[in-house]
């Protein structure tokens, strides 16, 4: 059995301070797709800078909250959805910059909305090679129009603009960190690489597409997905792999002598969404109450599974082992258990 050396600090979530509602969208006419059901007051957090900013701010708490120096952290994790302001640089270089991790490695992730999962997948394979080591996560998005539509741009799913952070540190670290931790108990990853055109125009090869040849309108790639291959394909298969990975996340805490007694959580999608992809699987092995944030936030692209973590480390009031699921585009899933 795998043996996890890593734990997670000062889980944060920094939001924009300004909002965007359904109805201010719908007055100046910028909804291209069909409408959401959800009442016109719906706020969702939106930002006119930069998420590499919404992302800094995230990452100057967490070493404020734990009391790590900067010069000592050693990599730095950066994931991203959407477009982050320009199309040929590094965005997990600026953001090393304009946080002062001038001896960290930035390395950026781009796996679309599970970028964080895959984070903290690279972290736990280098905190099981032995070494002592830690690494600040990050993820920054920022869906603004004209080349994003947060309201009507996807099915069940509406995007909502945050940085977020937490630092990574293997069990072997010798500091101590202050702040709220979790210790991951167990991770598992899987991707179903046959969904990936879900997400783009098959008309022509993507490989040979100019640069922004094509807007953004997943309602339009979807659709046309699911009339070439059925409309259940990407149920069957998403909740297929929440419940095998799920599984296997159980078989690890029995074979460490621990049961998961928090809260499952959920991707922050809508709950139609959720209904249809992820809670039957959950529901068909555990009866753990499943958390689903969505309705505060929206969907925080690359930031879900940190803003959960998040609020798992805020919530428990006694130690604890909670769930969390973290899906992607492409598509991958990953599934973690944390005690905090």
């Amino acid at each position: 059995m795998t043996t996890h050396r890593l734990r997670l600090h000062a889980a944060t979530l920094e939001l924009p301070a300004t909002t965007d509602t359904l109805s201010t969208a719908i007055a100046e006419g910028r909804l291209r797709g069909r409408h959401p059901e959800v009442d016109p007051s719906t706020a969702l957090p939106a930002t006119a800078g930069s998420p590499i900013d919404l992302a800094a701010a995230a990452a100057r708490t967490v070493l404020e909250r734990t009391g790590h120096p900067a010069a000592e952290v050693e990599d730095l994790y950066y994931a991203w959805t959407y477009f982050q302001g320009a199309h040929f640089w590094s965005p997990a270089h600026a953001l090393a910059d304009r946080t002062g991790l001038t001896s960290a490695n930035p390395i950026g992730l781009q796996q679309m909305c599970n970028g964080a999962g895959a984070a903290v997948h690279l972290a736990d394979r280098a905190a099981r090679a032995g070494a002592p080591f830690t690494a600040l996560i990050c993820t920054g998005d920022a869906f603004r129009g004209p080349g994003f539509d947060r309201w009507s741009g996807d099915y069940g799913v509406l995007y909502g603009d945050a940085g977020t952070a937490m630092l990574a540190v293997s069990a072997d670290h010798p500091a101590p960190i202050d702040g709220p931790s979790s210790t991951l108990l167990s991770l598992h990853t899987g991707a179903l690489p046959h969904l990936e055109s879900m997400h783009r125009p098959v008309d022509a090869s993507v490989d040979a597409a100019p640069a922004a040849a094509w807007p953004i309108d997943v309602q339009a790639t979807k659709r046309r997905y699911l009339q070439e291959h059925g409309g259940d394909s990407l149920a069957e298969a998403m909740r297929g792999m929440v419940g095998k990975l799920l599984a296997r996340v159980f078989t690890d805490l029995a074979g460490q002598g621990r049961t998961a007694d928090g809260v499952v959580y959920l991707p922050r999608l809508m709950n139609a969404t959720l209904d249809s992809l992820y809670a039957p699987a959950v529901a068909a092995l555990t009866d753990l109450p499943q958390r689903r944030l969505g309705d505060m936030t929206g969907h925080l692209g690359a930031g879900d599974l940190i803003a959960n973590i998040a609020d798992a480390q805020t919530a428990a009031d006694k130690p604890r082992t909670d769930i969390f699921i973290s899906a992607g585009a492409g598509f991958t899933i990953s599934i973690a258990a944390l005690s905090s």
